[in-house]
Parts: C-alpha cells; sequence; structure tokens
C-alpha cells in the first residue's frame, strides 16, 4: 500500500499525516498491545454503547468524523519517500491506535467506509506509545482507570523491589493485584478486571482504591510486613471468604465480587485479619475460616447489603464485622482464654 502522507516533526519526533479508510485502520492497527485478538481488545476495553452511537450517527445521520486518529507506525512496517512524499506500507499489522480506538470501532461498524485523518507517529517504544497514551486519554471520557493502572509498569518504569519504601502504594496495590489475579492458586485468579471492561469481577481500579491504604510504606495497616508477606495475606483472606461464601462467590447476581459486597470485605479486612490472629497469634487460612464461618449463613445482597458508593462500602464492613464479633463473643474456640 503506498499512500501520499505529509511530514513533520515536533520536538525531534516525526510524524506523518494521511487519510485511511477506517475499516482498514481497525483491520491494520491494533487495539491493545496486551490482548492479542483484535476482537477482545476492543470488546474488553471499550464502551459498546459508545460504538454504536457512532455508528449509527455515521449510517443515519450522515455523521462526520473530522478528528485525526493518534497511531504508531511500528519500525519495519513502513518506508517513506521524500522526494515522491509517499509511505509505503508493508502487510499486516502496521501498528498501535494510540488515540481515537472508539471512533475507529464505530466507525468499522458502519455501514459506509469513511476516510479518516490520522496523524502517524514513527517508531515509537511500547513505553513511550503507553505513555503518550495516558497523557492524550487522562481527562477524557470513557477511558478507564483499570488500564492506566496496568499500564503502570511501562509508563512509570518496572518495579523490581517493592520492598523500598519509595515504592508509592498504588503501585504495591497494583503489583499485588496483578499476581493474585495471574496465580492460578488464587482466589482471584482471572477475577480481577485490568482493562476497564465490565462483567464479573472486581476491577483493578476497585481493588487498588481498597487495598493501597493498607499497603502505604509509611501509613499502612500492613507497614511492619515485607511486601510478600502482605501478599499472602490478601491471598489467604480471599481464600478464606471464597471457601466459606463459595456458593455465593459462584453466583453472579451475589453482591460479594461486586462494589459493595467486595469493598466491604475490603474495609472489614483489617478488623478481620486481627480477629482471626487473635488467638492463635497467627494469620493463617484455617483461622479465617474458622471466624469467617461463623458468620456463614450471611447473605451479600441488596438486603443485607442496601445502596451504593462509598457510604455503602462503610455500612457493609460495618455490618459483616458487627455480626462476626456477635458470634464470638459466645465462641470459647476462638475467643483468647481470660485466665485470672
Amino acid at each position: 500500500m503506498k499512500i501520499p502522507v505529509i511530514q513533520f516533526k515536533q520536538n525531534d519526533q516525526t510524524f506523518f499525516i494521511f487519510l485511511m479508510a477506517a475499516k482498514t485502520i481497525y483491520s491494520r492497527f491494533d487495539v491493545s498491545r496486551r490482548i492479542d485478538d483484535k476482537e477482545k481488545g476492543y470488546q474488553r476495553s471499550f464502551s459498546a454503547t459508545r460504538i454504536k452511537q457512532i455508528a449509527r450517527y455515521i449510517d443515519k445521520e450522515n455523521g462526520i468524523l473530522p478528528n485525526s486518529i493518534l497511531v504508531n507506525l511500528d519500525i519495519g512496517k513502513y518506508s517513506y519517500s521524500a522526494k515522491e512524499k509517499t509511505l509505503t506500507l508493508k502487510t499486516g499489522t502496521l501498528g498501535f491506535i494510540i488515540d481515537g480506538q472508539h471512533r475507529v470501532w464505530g466507525a468499522n461498524e458502519a455501514t459506509a467506509d469513511i476516510d479518516l485523518p490520522v496523524v502517524a507517529t514513527a517508531g515509537l517504544e511500547n513505553v513511550d506509545q503507553a505513555k503518550l497514551f495516558v497523557k492524550i486519554n487522562q481527562t477524557q471520557k470513557g477511558v478507564p482507570a483499570s488500564l492506566y493502572l496496568d499500564l503502570l509498569d511501562l509508563t512509570d518504569g518496572a518495579i523490581e523491589d517493592f520492598d523500598d519504601e519509595s515504592v508509592p502504594a498504588n503501585r504495591r496495590a497494583v503489583e499485588i493485584a496483578k499476581r493474585l489475579n495471574e496465580d492460578e492458586e488464587s482466589p482471584l485468579f482471572e477475577t480481577i478486571r485490568t482493562t476497564g471492561d465490565s462483567g464479573r469481577g472486581v476491577s483493578l481500579s476497585e481493588f487498588v482504591n481498597q487495598a493501597k491504604e493498607y499497603v502505604d510504606p509509611k501509613s499502612g495497616k500492613l507497614l511492619n510486613y515485607g511486601f510478600e508477606q502482605q501478599l499472602a495475606i490478601f491471598k489467604i483472606y480471599f481464600k478464606a471468604v471464597k471457601a466459606v461464601f463459595l456458593e455465593q462467590w459462584e453466583d453472579e447476581k451475589s453482591l460479594i465480587l461486586k462494589t459493595v459486597g467486595f469493598g466491604g470485605l475490603m474495609r472489614a479486612f483489617y478488623e478481620i485479619f486481627q480477629l482471626a490472629s487473635q488467638s492463635a497469634k497467627s494469620f493463617s487460612t484455617e483461622n479465617t475460616i474458622k471466624l469467617l464461618a461463623l458468620i456463614k449463613d450471611f447473605k451479600f445482597d441488596s438486603a443485607t447489603l442496601p445502596g451504593g458508593g462509598i457510604k455503602a462500602q462503610d455500612n457493609a464492613a460495618k455490618v459483616i464485622v458487627a455480626s462476626i464479633k456477635k458470634e464470638l463473643k459466645s465462641n470459647d474456640d476462638l475467643n483468647v482464654p481470660i485466665v485470672e
């Protein structure tokens, strides 16, 4: 494919401007470096409602999309002729869509195949593409916070030592979430949604918002524990939660893995951690299961946990902890022996 282009530079970065059919952009550029399947990349990361609105706007209202799509052309995928002012594009995938994914997908879904203006960077490294993506989209509607968090290792650099006190709380929380999500033995295996997609499970941003106050290296309630210990503590906690409330854990209608239920469990976590540790002087899956089994009939539903938002999460935590403490008062096996 040979196309006419305009070449220009900004602060030593080379750009090309050209026109390309929307359906060609869709087929020739990736939407995610994290997801191999293009369709899944779109489906998991972007709003189906906005896509339909854009397609309908083009087909039903003779809509126009004059704003440019920003892409990166990978090294080796193109050649530029200054004399002819043309780009020759090789076959296969050409690069990554940095900005304009919704417009590309919406235009691809439309019956009409309209041309879109394209601005292309040339040969940016993945880390620089990720940084540019974040800077452009940070303040725009529709780009999920979880996707930004998932890209932190690219945009801010990888971290080798998570016990270093200079590592911020949100980076520790992100790493804990990712490891729990990728560990096949973890109760949260493939349950944390890292690209902002909707569906079953907990969003990465929700997990990080709840966990970072516990793992903050200066003020967190788990600051006396090393990073690997913190990871183990959360793994134990949710192993016990899943074991005791397995039926609800697997029920898509249950609130246990939704904002109110999960938020309540996270906000109740530290008190439960202390209660489970007090009698045996250790925090284990067995001890935590014994404690939570006291409220095995607790229902994570809208009748028990009404409302939404932060206030509802706080109330959920209070209800969970109060239920446990009420049962503990009459349970000698789990209480610390009182010896006069």
